[in-house]
């Protein structure tokens, strides 16, 4: 009885193991963009109640092999939910500029509230480095009531020209050229 436990115990295991190997989501801009999609309209169905389901680390919203995640803020800069940074929350994001002196925050709020959606690609450190990368986020118009959210996810190495190349009608910020665009 003992052995037939244990074998259907390590059957159990070696189905989940197999199940989550095989069906993990590599993060891809795809993926992010559905990521954000899914995200927006959650919050504009539930506001700020959504947060605690956004910052769930086993959650729908954290995805990509552990690597995306959606952070939302304001149009004021506020970063309002950051499930991987919480100490950016009530954080004025704004005055945030790569080693270029793009202030991407700035071309994200604009992106959204002239188009709804789009690309920004900046510089910004990969969690537990201090030497910039290029970086890619998706940024969507949420609203709930009478206010206004930016929702966003991005990602490491991906350059403007590769994401042109998959979405030609999407618009695209960045410190080279800020008004890119259908």
């Amino acid at each position: 009885m003992e052995k037939k436990l244990l074998v259907i115990l390590f059957s159990f295991c070696a189905i989940t193991f197999v199940a989550k190997t095989c069906f993990a989501e590599t993060l891809t801009l795809d993926l992010a963009k559905l990521k954000v999609k899914a995200a927006a309209k959650l919050i504009e169905e539930k506001g700020e109640a959504a947060f605690p389901e956004l910052r769930d680390p086993a959650g729908e919203f954290r995805f990509g092999e552990g690597k995306g995640y959606i952070w939302v803020h304001d149009l004021s800069g506020k970063m309002l939910m950051h499930p991987t940074q919480p100490e950016l929350e009530g954080t004025n994001m704004l005055d945030y500029k790569d080693s270029s002196g793009f202030a991407f925050f700035i071309s994200m709020n604009e992106i959204a509230k002239k188009y709804g959606e789009g690309w920004v690609v900046y510089l910004w450190p990969k969690p537990g480095k201090k030497i910039e990368e290029l970086k890619s986020s998706y940024v969507i118009l949420a609203k709930n009531a009478d206010k206004e959210y930016v929702v966003g996810c991005g990602m490491y190495n991906v350059n403007k020209e590769y994401i042109k190349s998959l979405y030609p009608r999407d618009i695209i910020y960045s410190s080279e050229n800020s008004n890119e665009g259908l």
